[in-house]
């Protein structure tokens, strides 16, 4: 394996179709084999294959903390050529809420590539602070969910063309397709924020060459379920 350049990793996204498939149960929608006629599938965190949700996977997408359970084995059986990570190897942001509880795993992402040393396997990017910064003032200083910044990281990649399923912003209370989703400690001042991410993809649907499942299209357009 090696570590690359953001350049490197975006040799697989830009000019290509591209498919990034999250984990809401809305992703079941699909008509099986078309997320894997797009040229390049990227998935998220803990994905499930099904009919439904085709059978490769060509880059992933995480954190890559304690809670996913993705083994090399199985990113490799996949066809993962790409780890691309959401986190930087560092501490890029402060936060005394963080600090004063002693929650420093929440800013501070070392601890994840000490415990991940022996697990990379193929050509893998790290995000500098500067990028991770970028993502975090996007949302008005807040983290983005992984499946989110996936979709920030493809969109600035130039894509041919980008196809957004399973993401409803966890307005189902699901994630995982069929996993009860827990929101964080509300108290947190830098947590989740689906509705600022919601609002972005508003914001931005005509401005990069988006396509949406049906469940996405409706949240976006503001119809029936929207967050």
């Amino acid at each position: 394996m090696r570590f690359v350049s953001l350049s490197e990793a975006q040799r697989l996204i830009r000019g290509r179709s591209v498919a990034v498939v999250g984990s809401a149960p809305s992703v079941l929608s699909n008509k099986p084999g078309l997320i894997d006629s797009f040229e390049t599938v990227v998935r998220v965190n803990n994905y499930r294959l099904t009919n439904e949700t085709g059978a490769r996977c060509d880059v992933f997408f995480s954190f890559f903390g304690s809670s996913i359970r993705k083994r090399s084995d199985d990113l490799i059986r996949d066809g993962v050529r790409l780890c691309w990570c959401a986190c930087p190897n560092s501490k890029p942001i402060a936060s005394e809420w963080h600090e004063r509880n002693k929650r420093t795993i929440g800013i501070d992402f070392r601890y994840i590539y000490s415990l991940r040393a022996p697990f990379w396997f193929c050509d893998t990017y790290i995000p500098d602070d500067a990028r991770f910064v970028e993502r975090f003032e996007t949302l008005q200083k807040h983290i983005p969910s992984t499946g989110f910044a996936a979709v920030l990281d493809i969109v600035q990649s130039e894509p041919r063309e980008l196809y957004m399923t399973g993401f409803d912003f966890f307005s189902s209370g699901i994630h995982n397709v069929w996993e009860r989703w827990r929101p964080g400690d509300p108290s947190d001042p830098i947590k989740h924020r689906p509705d600022l991410e919601l609002g972005w993809l508003r914001k931005n649907a005509t401005k990069y060459p988006l396509r949406f499942d049906k469940k996405l299209q409706e949240l976006v357009r503001g119809r029936r379920g929207a967050v």
